[in-house]
């Protein structure tokens, strides 16, 4: 399941265990995602239907709206997972990399990490990562639903006016700057994947390279 290893265990918690019935509601939810997961690798986040996601779930339409709104509120839960558990091997990372550290250039260590470790998560479900940069949101909903590049743009922007702040970066725009590393990432992951490239190493160093020429004095 494509996102195992990003969704909390359903028995954790300061309260009590969960209940049989909250168990199973947990449970088919967390069926639910992995579904919609693997039907956005597949046919992109707008191709992807509700009886697609259903189906593959092996559930039925009225269960999915017992957990989710529209196509839009699932697609916006898997995103949020997904950078999620982006941001927590991010974390581990530069934790062990600053452990013995010194000098200025942490924030930009810590900027071009994140860029590099969505690279990394990338290559191990490229068709997902490609369905969730290039989703851009329903147009015609009365709420606008997070995207993922929605949820990375105050992260890396962030980490940009942590470096300005430093004396490390200057850019004069933190927002403008994250959307263009965005625009960079999104371009580059489906074009990578797209040809079938497996090295994608190189293509972490391409953006690590391109990341720093956008922040550097």
């Amino acid at each position: 399941m494509l996102l195992d290893h990003a969704q909390p265990n359903a028995s954790e918690g300061a309260g009590a265990p969960l209940r049989r019935g909250e168990r199973r509601k947990q449970h088919t939810k967390r069926r639910l995602l992995d579904s919609a997961a693997e039907t956005y690798a597949l046919m992109g986040v707008d191709g992807a239907t509700i009886s697609a996601i259903t189906e593959r779930a092996d559930v039925g339409l009225g269960t999915f709206y017992l957990h989710f709104e529209d196509k839009d509120t699932i697609a916006a839960a898997v995103s949020a997972i997904v950078v999620r558990a982006t941001l927590v091997v991010e974390a581990t990372l530069a934790e062990e990399r600053t452990a013995g550290s010194t000098g200025a250039s942490g924030s930009l260590d810590r900027l071009v990490l994140l860029s590099r470790v969505l690279i990394d998560e990338a290559a191990k479900a490229p068709g997902l990562f490609c369905a969730l940069l290039t989703w851009e949101g329903s147009r015609s909903s009365s709420f606008s639903h997070p995207t993922m590049r929605d949820l990375l743009t105050p992260e890396l922007a962030s980490r940009i006016g942590r470096g300005v702040e430093s004396g490390a970066y200057r850019i004069e725009d933190s927002t403008i700057t994250a959307h263009a590393i965005l625009g960079v990432l999104s371009a580059c992951i489906p074009a990578w994947t797209a040809t079938g490239r497996a090295d994608w190493d190189t293509l972490g160093g391409f953006v690590e390279r391109s990341v720093a020429g956008m922040v550097s004095l």
